[in-house]
């Protein structure tokens, strides 16, 4: 392999001086994107600079990727990252670029390095040619005029707000409006200067920095602008102005860390619904390299490594939960059926979290998560299974309601003492008990709904005698089931108490 390739191994975790964990291990195999993208970057930025646009959904990771891609080349690149998010209340993305630009690259080099000294000398000059505050004191200077009390009236024609009708008045003015008009060219041209003076000591200081390293660090300097698409519209889109008319440089790689769609939608927000925002953005960089998105049963694994801390109550669930991935595999399954993104999943999991560390009742993992997806997304469906008083009732013609195909929920079970388990059949001896998830609403209904007296045991004696009288297998271990659902202590009211409860955090 090339001395000039690189290859990012992160399959081991990071820690901190303290031993705390920095950086968890690469679990996607998400290195191999990163030294890709690095080698392409590393030969393309050199003639012209470079700006891609990492596109990722939310939740993909990629916050956690382009920080681990700057741990593994601060040692030989010079590396600035900029959160614009953080910074969006500034009303100048031009200020926030060069200022992030100079102090990372700056704490790199002693103080009285002449590059840091010439760069903050000329980034003083720029801020004075880009402050607005500063551009209206010189005017206020210039004519004795408030630039807040002056008016357009018609084409052409500039007036103060308060100007009463005097001839002497009118001439005064009109001799301010040309100086007025003075001030803002050269305002304009001391801004182009500046941002030209600072375009030659960026390089100059990125030069620096190598050269202080003593060959540590070579070219392209790597720059990640992350967050880009949380920002106000308004700042987002002069961000990618500022980055594509001043900062394409040579052997500057910019990174620009999105979820491309919805910086489109930040894109028409400003220039209206009908605005052709694929192709705007195409304008500020040079390739789009999308990361691939998490499956909904990794996202929730990785949420389950860090929050999740298991309960032995949980066995005692039907299904049952043995073990932190059972807990991973009953949200990630009707996450998957329902269609929910990966934030609406991150939600579910939350309320999931909520409900379980607020009660000792054994419960329906499955039937619990369904109402949640019911009641955020089919109301008329969460509250007709509510409200629903007959146990007979069938939800399969209101199911039908629902446009898309929702896949049976994988229920399975080999012996007793193994118990029913949120997973598929795997074994020739394990039996298949999927249900679709009306038939759960219909037997949930059936259970868990309040019983009239001695009417529980009169239908638990009757499923006794269905199992006895069963000679298949799986006909017994279906009857077993739902004899197990029968000693499940949370009743119809605990369900409608817990999710209402759990989902006004969302409201």
């Amino acid at each position: 392999m090339s001395d000039d390739i690189v290859e990012f191994n992160w399959q081991k975790p990071i820690l901190c001086t303290e031993g705390t964990e920095l950086f968890p291990k690469d679990t996607f195999n998400r290195a191999r994107y990163a030294s890709f993208l690095h080698n392409y970057l590393a030969s393309n930025a050199i003639d012209g600079g470079y700006v891609l646009n990492l596109n990722a959904k939310w939740g993909s990771g990629k916050t956690y990727f382009i920080n681990r891609w700057i741990e593994s080349i601060k040692e030989s690149h010079p590396v600035v990252y900029i959160d614009a998010w953080k910074q969006d209340y500034s009303d100048d993305p031009m200020l926030t670029v060069i200022s992030s630009l100079i102090n990372a690259l700056s704490e790199q080099l002693p103080p009285d390095n002449k590059a840091v000294l010439n760069i903050a000398k000329k980034s003083a000059r720029f801020i004075k040619a880009a402050a607005p505050a500063l551009l209206k004191g010189l005017v206020k200077k210039t004519t004795g005029l408030n630039l807040d009390d002056v008016s357009i009236e018609g084409e052409d024609k500039i007036t103060p707000e308060h100007a009463n009708d005097s001839k002497g008045s009118s001439d005064i003015f009109g001799e301010s409006a040309a100086a007025i008009a003075q001030c803002l060219v050269k305002d304009h041209n001391d801004k182009l200067k500046s941002v030209e003076y600072l375009r030659s000591e960026i390089k100059e200081l990125i030069t620096a920095v190598i050269a202080h390293k003593n060959g540590a660090l070579k070219t392209p300097a790597f720059i990640f602008i992350d967050e880009l698409d949380r920002c106000r519209p308004s700042y987002a889109v002069e961000m990618l102005e500022v980055v594509k008319h001043f900062f394409e440089l040579d052997n500057i790689a910019f990174v620009v860390a999105t979820d491309t769609e919805q910086l489109q939608h930040t894109v028409k927000a400003v220039y209206g619904e009908g605005f052709d925002a694929q192709t705007y953005l195409g304008r500020f960089f040079r390739r789009r390299y999308s990361l691939t998105e998490l499956s909904r049963y990794e996202f929730v694994g990785r949420i389950a490594e860090s929050k999740v801390t298991y309960n032995p109550l949980w066995k005692e669930y039907i299904p049952r939960l043995d073990e932190i991935d059972d807990f991973t595999r009953v949200v990630s399954i009707v996450a998957d059926r329902f269609r929910l993104s990966l934030r609406e999943t991150e939600q579910l999991v939350d309320k999931f979290l909520a409900v379980l560390s607020n009660t000792t009742k054994t419960l329906n993992p499955y039937l619990l998560l369904i109402l949640f997806v019911l009641r955020d997304k089919h109301y008329s469906l969460y509250e007709e299974w509510m409200e629903t008083a007959n146990k007979e009732h069938n939800f399969g013609q209101s199911a039908a309601r629902i446009v898309y195909m929702v896949d049976a929920f994988p229920i399975s079970i080999e012996t007793l003492v193994q118990g029913f388990l949120p997973r598929e059949a795997t074994t020739k001896s394990s039996i298949d008990l999927s249900n679709r998830w009306y038939v759960i609403l219909n037997d949930m209904n059936k259970i868990c709904s309040e019983w009239s007296l001695n009417g529980k045991s009169f239908f638990a004696d009757g499923l006794k005698k269905e199992r006895q009288r069963a000679t298949a297998r799986n006909v017994q271990f279906s009857v077993h089931y739902k004899e197990a659902l029968l000693e499940l202590t949370a009743q119809k009211q605990d369900y409608r108490n817990w999710v209402e409860l759990a989902v006004s955090f969302d409201e």
